[in-house]
């Protein structure tokens, strides 16, 4: 297996810009958690401590973006005329809906590093040959990782909430164009009369694939997804995604319920909106997929980076894979992907103009 190649578990990733599992883009669906549970059952504690430490980088995009979207969101309510001490009350219900469960006030940077505490722990174990207690330690990370970050991603989704019944459902779409003007700013990097495009596409689908892991996607919550080549596209399928995804269904091991029923009762798009694939029933959580990988770089330079087939409630509620497509070629992108986002096919590619 690639893991087990000499040179060890990871190594730099130039398009990624970080260590990351070594091995071809397919195999990079595999969990991390899951690579070095098997490094350390094979006795390869240097390559379980490195894939261990990768899980990191996995999730702190999530971590880092959740924190900076709460804050961007509640200021946004107060900026857009709600009443700062009723923003101070939607987040005191979120406070409350959010608790531990041993009741504790969820808090999650201390979650972050009670996370960062149990890899380094485990890294230590790995050190020392101690596989049982490694193994123990590797899964109290995840659990810890996924408490944390399911929490702090329904906060952001509870605040986008409040948005829709205080404002208006209609301004969840300039609202994650707002919260996501930094990341567009580079996906310019993918314009085709900046790079060419066959380069791009790797880069894509591993960037993709690292933060779906990152969210614990894919059954189980272990972080797997399927990642496929085809002739004209690379498929990336996950079941359920781990941010929006998850939130659709019921959850045994945290003993949640949807995140559209009581007690979250947040919304789902009640309309046809572009900046939800037209569709009713999209978490609006999720609606930054749409912007983010269709209609954005749609506008920026003519084609979506990744065209996405989501989920929709109440359906969901019961399963479904979120589908991802990366086309090698963007003129195979079918005429579909723009109308559903509310735009034409253009004669053209590439944010220059010129033609």
């Amino acid at each position: 297996m690639a893991d087990e190649a000499p040179g060890g578990a990871v190594a730099f990733d130039a398009d990624l810009g970080h260590l990351a599992p070594r091995g071809g883009v397919a195999a990079q669906g595999e969990s991390s958690y899951r690579r070095a549970a098997r490094a350390l059952e094979a006795g390869r504690y240097q390559d379980a401590a490195d894939l261990g430490r990768y899980t990191i980088e996995e999730a702190r995009e999530g971590h880092e973006l959740y924190a900076a979207w709460r804050d961007q969101i509640r200021r946004y309510l107060e900026r857009e005329g709600v009443a700062p001490e009723t923003v101070a009350a939607e987040d005191a219900r979120l406070a409350d809906l959010m608790r531990l469960d041993d009741g504790a006030t969820f808090d999650a940077a201390e979650g972050w590093t009670e996370y960062n505490r149990l890899i380094d722990e485990f890294v230590f174990l790995c050190g020392a040959g101690d596989r049982t207690q490694a193994a123990s330690r590797l899964e109290e990370a995840r659990l810890s990782w996924r408490a944390t970050h399911d929490r702090a991603c329904d906060w952001v989704y509870g605040l986008l909430d409040a948005v829709v019944r205080h404002l208006g459902e209609a301004r969840i779409g300039p609202l994650w164009d707002e919260l996501m003007a930094p990341m567009y700013e580079t996906y310019d990097r993918y314009d085709p009369d900046i790079n060419p495009w066959p380069q791009s596409i790797r880069r894509l689908v591993l960037v993709a694939a690292e933060s779906l892991k990152g969210h614990l996607s894919g059954p189980g919550r272990m972080g797997d997804i399927e990642i496929h080549e085809e002739e004209t596209r690379w498929v990336l399928r996950f079941d359920p995604c781990g941010s929006g995804g998850r939130s659709y269904r019921l959850d045994d091991a945290e003993g949640m319920t949807p995140r559209m029923a009581p007690p979250y009762e947040f919304a789902v798009t009640e309309q046809e909106h572009d900046w939800a694939w037209n569709k009713k029933g999209v978490c609006v959580y999720c609606v930054h997929c749409c912007q983010l990988n269709q209609r954005m770089p749609i506008a920026r330079f003519g084609f979506p980076t990744r065209v996405v087939e989501p989920p929709t409630w109440p359906a969901a509620r019961t399963g479904g894979k979120c589908v991802w497509s990366i086309y090698k070629d963007p003129s195979a992108v079918p005429e579909e992907a723009y109308t559903e986002v509310g735009f034409e096919k253009p004669a053209r590619f590439g944010g220059s103009g010129e033609g």
